[in-house]
This record gives C-alpha cells, sequence and structure tokens, in this order.
C-alpha cells in the first residue's frame, strides 16, 4: 500500500476507534496491532529500533497519566492509601479507580501518537505536503523548505565544527564557537538566495493582481467556525440533536466547497501523478466500509462495551467478541502487503 489518500483513510479510520472506545481491553489489542504495523514499516525504512522507542514513549505516557490522574483525582471506592488532606491539591484517597482511568488516557494518547508515528514512516515529506489543499499552497511550500532547511543546518553545521577542529580549535569553550556561527549564516544566507532564484525562474512569484480568494476563504473559515460553535451551544442547552448535526455538516460542507473552489484557481503542476493501484482500491474500500460499520454499530448501541469506565467502583471491563474485528482494521497493510 503505497498510495496518499489510501493511508489518509487508515489514519482516520484508526483514530475513530481509538477515540471511540475506553475499554482498556480493547485498546490493548488495538495498541499492539500498530506496534506490528509499524515494526514491519520499518524494517523496509530500516528503523529496528522503532517498536523500542515507541514502546519507551507509550509507558511514560502510562505511567504520567496514571500518576496525574491519580493524584489529582480522588473518585472511586477502592482505597489504596491516603493522603494527608491538608496538601494542596493531592490531599484525600488514592483509589484503584483513578489509577486505572489515567491508564486508560494512557493508552489512548499513546494509540495516537504511534498511528502518526506510522504515517511518518509510510509517507514522505513529498506526500505528506501535497495532502495540504491548494488554496494554502503558500503553507504547503512554507512547511517544505521548513522541513529541509534544518537538516541541511545541521549538517553544515557539522561540517564547519570539523573544519574547526582541524584546524586547532578545540571547541570547548563557548568563545571557542563563535567561528562557527559567521560562516553558519553566510552560508544560510547564500543557500536563502539561491533558493528564492531558483523559486523565481520556476514561477514562484506575487501575483500582481488581487483576488477574492483569499477574502473568501476567510470568511467562509469565520462562517464555519460560528456554525460549529452554534451547535456546541445548542446541545449544551438540551436542543434537538438532529439541530446540532445540521449545523455541524453545514459547516464541514461549507469548509469543503470553499476549499474546492479556491484551490481550482490555484494552478499546481505535478510531475509524479500517483497511480491507485487495485491494493490500493481495496484496502481503501475496506477503510470506508470499517468506518461506516463502526459509525451505525456504535450508535445504534448495539455494542455497549464500548463506553467503559471504572467509576464510582472498579468492574471487569465487558467484552464483545464481535468487536474484535474492528482491532485488527489498523493491520490490514500488513496482512495485504507483497513484495512492492
Amino acid at each position: 500500500m503505497k498510495n496518499t489518500y489510501s493511508w489518509v483513510l487508515w489514519l482516520a479510520s484508526s483514530l475513530l476507534i481509538i477515540l471511540s472506545t475506553r475499554n482498556p481491553f480493547y485498546l490493548s489489542i488495538l495498541l499492539i496491532n500498530l506496534l506490528i504495523t509499524g515494526q514491519q514499516l520499518a524494517k523496509r525504512e530500516n528503523h529496528p529500533l522503532w517498536a523500542m522507542h515507541n514502546l519507551r514513549f507509550l509507558l511514560t505516557m502510562l505511567f504520567l497519566s496514571a500518576l496525574i490522574n491519580t493524584l489529582f483525582s480522588h473518585m472511586g471506592q477502592s482505597v489504596i492509601f491516603s493522603l494527608p488532606e491538608n496538601w494542596l491539591l493531592i490531599g484525600g484517597n488514592i483509589t484503584y479507580e483513578s489509577l486505572i482511568f489515567g491508564l486508560i488516557n494512557g493508552l489512548v494518547i499513546g494509540g495516537i501518537y504511534i498511528a502518526f508515528n506510522i504515517i511518518n514512516l509510510a509517507l514522505s515529506i513529498k506526500q505528506l505536503t501535497h495532502l495540504i489543499p491548494k488554496a494554502f499552497r503558500p503553507i504547503g511550500m512554507t512547511a517544505t523548505i521548513a522541513l529541509t532547511f534544518f537538516p541541511s543546518i545541521q549538517q553544515r553545521a557539522r561540517e564547519i565544527k570539523e573544519a574547526q577542529m582541524i584546524r586547532g580549535n578545540p571547541m570547548k569553550r563557548i568563545s571557542d564557537w563563535v567561528p562557527l556561527f559567521i560562516p553558519l549564516l553566510v552560508t544560510s544566507l547564500e543557500n536563502a538566495i539561491l533558493l528564492s532564484a531558483s523559486m523565481t525562474s520556476r514561477g514562484f512569484y506575487r501575483q500582481q493582481t488581487k483576488s477574492n480568494s483569499s477574502d473568501l476563504l476567510l470568511i467562509s473559515l469565520i462562517l464555519s467556525a460560528f456554525m460549529v460553535f452554534s451547535g456546541w451551544i445548542l446541545r449544551m442547552y438540551d436542543y434537538p440533536k438532529s439541530i446540532s448535526a445540521l449545523l455541524y455538516i453545514a459547516a464541514a460542507t461549507t469548509i469543503f466547497l470553499t476549499l474546492f473552489l479556491t484551490g481550482r484557481r490555484s494552478h499546481v503542476t505535478q510531475y509524479h501523478q500517483e497511480i491507485w493501484q487495485k491494493k490500493d482500491i481495496l484496502v481503501s474500500v475496506l477503510f470506508v466500509a470499517a468506518v461506516v460499520i463502526w459509525n451505525l454499530v456504535k450508535f445504534s448501541n448495539l455494542i455497549p462495551s464500548l463506553s467503559y469506565s471504572p467509576y464510582p467502583e472498579l468492574s471487569f471491563p465487558d467484552i464483545q467478541p464481535a468487536y474484535i474485528i474492528f482491532l485488527f482494521v489498523p493491520l490490514l497493510p500488513v496482512i495485504l502487503q507483497s513484495d512492492d
């Protein structure tokens, strides 16, 4: 699976599943599948320690989330021990319920982090910047330059440092680093001038005729934000859900149409067009089907075990075998992988 939009659908479906459940059993299976998918991609990219680094981050998030929630949330009936009540904020009962709730939050945060890490492995910087809508083409160009600027600066700094050390500069004191900054500054300015001339020769120049596309984009974004805010306020005052849903749909439609119409006025030439292979189409259809079925199942309350809370008294989470099928959606790129 190499198509950019297939991976975007993979990310959307994975995040939807992660954010839709608080069941620790389901989240654990989902994280295992994410780690397997990421490790398979890391082997292709020659990153053998990828799983270890992400597992370390996951354990750190579990520890911090459990610690913070246990110290600051004193809800629950299963008391482990108690801290003096006169201790500011953390005084009170330390319960198993707050500990488990913190661990669940850590699982969710770790799953989101690992999912985005997998996207960084699967897609190149070029593919990621192409995902930016054409209406935000200057932002995409700026992001591309920024992502490539710092690695080149680091490489140039290492080269200058090695040259200074060959000339006898030990580079141990702060004053020894002064000869590094001037060549680095001059080199950065030269690269900026060359990049500017190269972009100008390729047609990246400031348009002389003022366009109304930027004003239209700004107005539509403000209007969409107002509709989302209005829907949220109406939900707070127990208005019908249908009104809020219509406002959300109208906001999303407004943003999509504005970006589409504004993007059509921005002509971008791509020298390499991505090809939809049969496997990309198949996987994308499976991702879309999983999202649709998942939403139908969730809103119909056919699987009540999705929403789990250890409060007020700790209990074992309910497990539904029908839901376990969805937990293997992030594993589809590995299941359907080939030698390509």
